[in-house]
């Protein structure tokens, strides 16, 4: 007997032939129910990426900008002129070097020199000037000076302003040198500092000798370290003769013309350009 509340016969698919997700769907919409979506991460990751990317190029940018700059200046048989930090001037001597480090950040410009500089440095109460040598460092914010790095001594003369000057091997400081004080810093690093009466240390730079009653052989040791010359003296009463007098913006060839004249010696060269100073 078949009842109306029997239940069919598995072989009969009518009841059993369902669209499962169809039936689903149905179910949601009339209960409510939402389920979350999907995040597509693939767009969200090349934003990521890309915000990355623009964040490193710009860490790399600044610090490319704020990394220090340093150049280098090299003087060979010839004294240069050179100009940093706007107006700031630096003559270097012949056979010398400098390297020249900006560092913006920290409001300093550093120089490190090998041989003789003269530095007429810039006014700027924001920015620190330093120079180094292997004997010391040189600080100033405003002034002129010459730093000679020679025979293992640092010798720092002052024309204008005022300075200050660290031995490497004590950390002693010597402050506030001023105009006419000369500073010599020994291996040791012993400082000396005392006046001087001319400038013709540096009269490579500035063009002026004032001798008052100095020997001829102490009279050509200056010369040749003003204008670079090979020379030599031709006899023991020449040495010891005696000049007073200045030069001033003269060539070396007019010096020479005085110096010949008023103590009544031979100066001329020879085939190789040496200048023999006597008779």
């Amino acid at each position: 007997m078949n009842h109306n509340n029997d239940i069919p016969p598995v072989s009969d698919r009518r009841l059993f032939d369902i669209d499962t997700d169809l039936e689903w769907a149905r179910f949601k919409a009339a209960a409510g129910i939402c389920e979350p979506k999907t995040i597509k991460f693939a767009r969200y990751w090349k934003a990521a990426a890309s915000i990355v990317l623009v964040a490193g190029l710009g860490l790399l940018g600044y610090n490319q900008l704020s990394k220090p700059k340093a150049e280098t200046i090299v003087a060979d048989s010839q004294a240069i002129e050179t100009t940093v930090e706007t107006s700031t001037q630096i003559s270097l001597n012949r056979n010398s070097k400098l390297t020249c480090t900006d560092n913006r950040k920290n409001g300093q410009f550093n120089v490190y020199l090998e041989g003789e500089a003269y530095f007429d440095v810039e006014k700027n109460p924001g920015r620190t000037f330093m120079i180094d040598t292997k004997g010391v460092t040189v600080t100033v914010r405003g002034t002129s000076f010459d730093v000679c790095e020679a025979g293992g001594n640092t010798t720092i003369t002052v024309t204008s302003g005022n300075v200050e000057v660290k031995s490497h091997a004590t950390d002693q400081t010597v402050q506030n040198l001023t105009r006419g004080k000369q500073l010599v810093c020994h291996p040791d690093g012993k400082m000396e500092v005392k006046t001087v009466d001319n400038f013709n240390c540096i009269a490579w730079k500035l063009h002026k000798l004032e001798f008052n009653d100095q020997t001829v052989e102490d009279i050509m040791r200056q010369l040749q370290a003003a204008y670079g010359f090979k020379y030599r003296i031709a006899d023991q009463a020449t040495k010891s003769a005696k000049l007073t007098g200045t030069f001033d913006q003269q060539d070396i060839k007019a010096v020479f013309n005085v110096i010949s004249q008023t103590l009544d010696i031979d100066i001329a060269q020879d085939a190789d350009g040496t200048w023999i100073v006597g008779k």
